[in-house]
């Protein structure tokens, strides 16, 4: 459903391309028309009416749909003389009464063969009118109101395209005669609206089979009544001359009428038949209410003769259009992704820098320092803690002076900086060009999160208490300032973080042993406890590069916040997120988008080296 961002852009557009008053109204029904009334117009969208015409959308392909239904109402509003529709409505509805009336009196004999014939050759004529009409008017005022504001047209013609590969996916059989006229009106309504494109060659069968003299003749006026009539009454004369050429279909279609009739059974051809289906559509479409006095003059695309030659051509340049618009729809859609997408962003960050994320945390102050029972059991392998350490505190010192170096590349055969020593390479392989990179050495600042609640006891915890102590060890060795934090849930909306090692204290090596001190319980909602720490880490790094690790189990709420926070803060204030799970669960790498699992805590250096060189130290 629409956003009320999209609605109000909705409200917006129906105001700049209104040439009278019009209030828009937005409801969840299916349906999309407009009205007149009190010199004053209503276009009503229906939120489900894309419904109707295809199962799935893509949510700004959705949009643009209904971006294309308004546009395409506020052309009828503009360009249609209501007065000429309303009255080729009334005298279908009339031709309706009488040939139901007509067929009564024949079948009690009051009325002769002869009269009975007329009746029902002028109700297939009327009946079938309005439905061609309304195609070639549809054509007409999209056309006409994209040649005026050709910002429309994207989405016009992505809802009329969606709405042609809604008959598009209809089951089509050449041999399949019954309600023949009907079919061919289909298929003519198609051609008037959206022009005999590449894309219908397949599915238009009845027409160049049944028609097939006439089937040329037809393809013209639906291009000569879509981009080069001027008024309602010029496309009214034109629909009369299509369906003139389909009088062969229309006089099997009175044979078969007068059989129902003749045959003394219920008329189910005419109840049946597509203007009868089709009749509250038109209905609502041909009478709006009050007719405009002057509606606007339709502007044409082509002034020209539609000789054959001309004719192909036209047919064949739409045909390229066709191709180019799939692409040029593609583009906006992705335009308009991207545009939401910054929105979004920008709203996050709004709302996430301006949040009081203080009034969710409770602090609380380190209630224990000595091991409980799960860090009684982690000090035991303290020895193997410190080795590991130490080979992490080498490997990580390695990496970080070979990021500081400068780097140059010779013999490059591409670049944009040529090599002054090789360019002698010139006439030998063109290899002249060289890179370079100019090394720099990043001060680092790290805030460690533990998770703490209930999921993480037993071996979790354990392990997560080493894999703790091992990087805290080697922040400590490198002189890298970091603090460590250790969180749990109070309820829904509340969490409880206690400061295990502040800034201030990070490099007291017996501080260490606190580590050991942390006890589980309670729930998880880290996303609160890690907005937190990124903004407390945000304003006390200054101007080094930011890491938090969070060592959890992955099992919490708010993943998708957790992941928005991850963009906003590496992007905004370059702080990097890794979510390390020690021999937790898989999960970790699905919560946290710098995901690392380690299921045997002696990789832990390697695995830890290989993901900090990934988003680079």
């Amino acid at each position: 459903m629409l956003s009320s961002q999209i609605k109000q852009k909705l409200k917006k557009d129906t105001v700049l391309y209104a040439q009278m008053p019009i209030h828009l109204t937005i409801d969840e029904s299916n349906q999309c028309y407009s009205q007149i009334k009190n010199h004053q117009a209503t276009i009503t969208l229906g939120e489900k009416a894309p419904y109707h015409y295809l199962e799935h959308f893509h949510p700004q392909g959705y949009e643009m749909f209904m971006e294309g239904l308004l546009f395409h109402e506020l052309a009828s509003l503009r360009y249609c003389d209501f007065q000429i529709l309303s009255q080729t409505y009334i005298q279908a509805s009339q031709a309706l009464t009488q040939v139901n009336s007509a067929a009564k009196d024949f079948l009690n004999k009051q009325m002769s063969y002869r009269e009975l014939k007329s009746i029902i050759t002028n109700y297939v004529f009327q009946t079938n009118l309005p439905l061609v009409l309304k195609a070639i008017e549809e054509g007409a005022v999209e056309n006409a109101l994209g040649i005026d504001f050709p910002e429309t047209w994207n989405p016009l013609m992505y809802a009329r395209q969606a709405i042609t590969s809604s008959f598009l996916k209809e089951k089509h059989q050449q041999t399949d005669t019954a309600f023949l006229m009907d079919k061919i009106i289909k298929e003519i309504m198609v051609i008037c609206t959206y022009g005999y494109r590449f894309q219908l060659n397949n599915s238009i069968i009845y027409l160049p089979h049944y028609l097939s003299q006439n089937f040329i003749q037809i393809r013209k006026l639906a291009i000569q009544g879509r981009l080069q009539t001027n008024h309602t009454k010029e496309r009214l004369e034109i629909a009369k001359e299509i369906l003139n050429l389909c009088q062969p279909i229309m006089d099997e279609t009175v044979k078969e009428i007068f059989d129902t009739i003749q045959n003394g059974s219920k008329i189910s051809g005419i109840s049946q038949s597509l203007f009868s289906q089709m009749s509250s559509e038109i209905a609502i479409q041909f009478q709006k209410g009050e007719s405009q006095n002057s509606p606007q003059q339709t502007p044409t695309k082509y002034q020209l003769n539609l000789s054959d030659e001309e004719f192909q051509r036209i047919e064949s340049l739409e045909n390229e259009a066709e191709k180019t618009q799939k692409h040029q729809i593609l583009q906006d859609i992705h335009r308009r992704e991207e545009k939401q997408r910054k929105q979004q962003e920008k709203s996050f960050q709004s709302q996430t820098y301006h949040s009081s994320i203080e009034q969710s945390i409770v602090l609380s102050p380190l209630e224990r320092t000595t091991p409980t029972q799960y860090g009684t059991i982690a000090l035991r392998n303290q020895n193997e803690s410190i080795i590991r350490s130490n080979k992490l505190a080498r490997l990580f010192k390695r990496e970080r002076m070979y990021a500081s170096k400068s780097q140059t590349k010779h013999k490059l055969e591409y670049g944009r900086q040529l090599d002054q020593q090789n360019l002698y390479r010139a006439s030998l392989d063109g290899r002249v060009f060289k890179t370079h990179k100019q090394g720099k050495k990043k001060d680092l600042c790290v805030s460690i999160l533990v998770d703490t609640s209930e999921s993480m006891s037993g071996d979790k915890i354990i392990n997560t208490m080493k894999g703790c102590f091992e990087l805290a060890r080697v922040l400590q060795t490198l002189k890298i300032p970091f603090c460590i934090s250790a969180h749990k849930a109070l309820g829904k909306t509340q969490v409880q973080l206690t400061e295990i090692i502040s800034f201030q204290d990070c490099q007291k090596r017996y501080l260490l042993n606190r580590i050991y001190a942390m006890h589980t319980s309670g729930g998880t909602h880290e996303d609160i406890a890690l907005e937190y720490i990124l903004k407390k880490l945000s304003a006390y790094k200054r101007h080094r590069k930011g890491f938090v690790f969070v060592l959890s189990d992955g099992d919490t709420h708010g993943v998708e916040h957790i992941h928005e926070l991850t963009r906003l803060y590496k992007k905004d204030q370059d702080i990097d997120v890794i979510g390390i799970g020690i021999q937790t669960a898989p999960l970790i790498t699905k919560t946290y988008p710098n995901g690392l699992f380690i299921e045997n805590i002696e990789t832990l250096p390697d695995m830890l080296i290989q993901k900090l060189k990934e988003i680079a130290i």
